[in-house]
């Protein structure tokens, strides 16, 4: 694990249940994107979760008893609640086709599932959890060393709507 100080300071801190990436991504063409007027992408429904990121592809991600590589979110919360234990958690692909954010971390604490984005960094040899904007982030080598890191150590979840902040560890690997 590394951490490293970011330029940018007062975003808002990203282990927030929820995730609204900014940003303009590539969208692969799977996911039924075609190219307007003036170049301007022009995006349909997708029918399912993305398949095409280079994280989500990892061979070492696809044997882990925590990932639902073919899961969506809906799935993957209604899992999590059925289980009903407090550090239960899953990875899954994000939601959007976002290059930069192609995992989301889902944790169960208190009846709630926190959907915290995990990021591939440019250059793709590192992993940070959460949106970017921190002034200091862990960095982490792979999916699984950030999930091992987080079974150790407690992971800060924020309730995005009322700026609570409450400590778990992850300690039950689900799979829908």
């Amino acid at each position: 694990m590394l951490t490293r100080p970011l330029l940018s300071q007062g975003a808002a801190d990203a282990t927030s249940k929820g995730s609204a990436p900014s940003g303009e991504a590539k969208i692969p063409p799977h996911l039924g994107v075609t190219q307007g007027l003036a170049g301007r992408r022009l995006s349909l429904p997708s029918r399912g979760p993305p398949r095409s990121t280079s994280a989500a592809q990892d061979g070492s991600l696809l044997g882990q008893p925590w990932y639902a590589g073919n899961c969506d979110r809906l799935a993957v919360e209604r899992a999590l609640l059925r289980f009903q234990k407090d550090g239960a958690y899953t990875v899954r692909p994000s939601s959007g086709p976002h290059r930069c954010q192609p995992l989301t971390l889902a944790v169960l604490l208190r009846g709630r599932v926190f959907n915290i984005p995990i990021r591939q960094l440019e250059g793709g040899g590192h992993y940070a959890l959460g949106r970017e904007g921190k002034s200091h982030e862990e960095l982490f080598p792979s999916v699984a060393a950030m999930v091992q890191h987080y079974a150790k150590h407690p992971l800060p979840l924020v309730d995005r709507h009322s700026g609570g902040r409450e400590l778990t560890c992850l300690l039950f690997p689900t799979k829908p």
